[in-house]
């Protein structure tokens, strides 16, 4: 799968949530889901092997759940014939995931 035009925000929190924002209301946002959860796996790859702040771990498994989830939704919703042929730019994941996503990073 070819990578999307990169996000270009630095990795902090306000910008997770930020684009969370977007991912909710994606008719409104400026990015697609795909650029928004290849963001969130650059932020994840940022500070996987390092002791990160308290503020970055605290959201680090929302960060890898975006990512994870993003790979199920793709096996579990489409063929192996259509994902050979999918525009994954135009793939949406259930805004209620992005809901849930803000709401665990605000607990």
């Amino acid at each position: 799968m070819e990578r999307s035009t990169p996000i270009n925000l630095p990795f902090n929190k306000e910008n997770f949530l930020s684009l969370l924002k977007y991912g909710a209301n994606p008719d409104g946002s400026p990015y697609s889901h795909k650029q928004i959860v290849e963001w969130c796996e650059n932020f994840w790859n940022e500070y996987c092997d390092i002791d990160a702040p308290n503020e970055i771990e605290i959201i680090m498994p929302i960060l890898a759940d975006v990512e994870t989830q993003w790979d199920l939704y793709l096996v579990n919703t489409y063929s192996h014939e259509e994902l050979q042929v999918i525009n994954f730019e135009s793939v949406r994941l259930p805004v209620e995931w992005f809901t849930s996503w803000i709401a665990e990073a605000n607990a």
